[in-house]
């Protein structure tokens, strides 16, 4: 078991901000935050390695200095990935949770 921190910007064409590891378990994300200075778009797409398909999870258009703070438990299977859009530069993210591996 590892503790899971990552941190950075998302780039606009999209940011993997976490992907699933190998192994019997999964990953566990238990907290997202997004943050942006100016008026941002912000997306969460989760891809489905499985199957190969991409889901929206949410898309929120926010004002100037607006966070976001996601508590939802997203659990990962092996490649399964989290990926965040921003239309605009200067969009933080930070990542918490578990590798069950």
């Amino acid at each position: 078991m590892a503790e899971i921190i990552n941190q950075g910007q998302v780039n606009v064409l999209g940011t993997v901000i976490y992907t699933g590891v190998a192994g019997p378990l999964s990953t566990k994300i238990t907290l997202l935050k997004f943050y942006n200075p100016a008026a941002y778009i912000l997306t969460l797409n989760r891809y489905d390695a499985l199957t190969a398909s991409t889901e929206t999870i949410y898309e929120f258009n926010l004002s100037a200095g607006d966070s976001v703070t996601d508590n939802t438990l997203y659990a990962l299977n092996p490649g399964d990935q989290l990926i965040v859009y921003s239309d605009i530069v200067g969009t933080s993210y930070y990542v918490y949770g578990t590798d069950y591996a």
